[in-house]
């Protein structure tokens, strides 16, 4: 009999072991086949990885090798998104509320200044996006056109 929980289980331990073989890698990189194997996510595919490295440091905040992951995780999604596209996989962004689509608006000023990182370019003109995860983890599909990137 297989729990309804196992696989949201399994996932985070895959997760966890990743970030543990990240910290005692040289430099706290990823191996060359892990960076392959990120390179392309679909939509599902960051959606769910992205979702449960985010849940798990959001609770515990002293996920630190699981933050590095993550973070090492977007810098291979903006790398193989190549520079010829405005909003690259791996951007931080702000959202522009006033392009949001109506329900999407919550009137919380707090939230135009969290930055977000964008998980997935889709090419129905929409990006999916993840918050601080301070503040939240859980990944929304917005309009490309409502977020800008963060001035460096």
């Amino acid at each position: 009999m297989i729990d309804d929980e196992m696989p949201e289980r399994v996932l985070d331990r895959f997760v966890e072991a990743l970030a543990a073989q990240v910290e005692v890698a040289e430099g706290h990189a990823l191996a060359p086949g892990a960076v392959a194997a990120l390179a392309d996510l679909t939509r599902a595919e960051a959606r769910l990885i992205f979702g449960a490295a985010g849940h798990l440091v959001h609770y515990d905040p002293d996920a630190k090798p699981i933050a590095r992951l993550i973070k090492l995780m977007s810098d291979v999604q903006r790398s193989a998104a190549g520079g010829d596209t405005a909003i690259r996989a791996g951007d931080e962004v702000h959202l522009v509320q006033e392009l949001l689509p109506h329900q999407a608006r919550d009137g919380v000023s707090r939230w135009d200044e969290v930055t977000y990182v964008v998980r997935y370019v889709g090419d129905d003109g929409t990006v999916d996006v993840q918050a601080e995860l301070a503040m939240e983890y859980v990944i929304e599909t917005v309009p490309a056109v409502a977020v800008r990137p963060v001035a460096s």
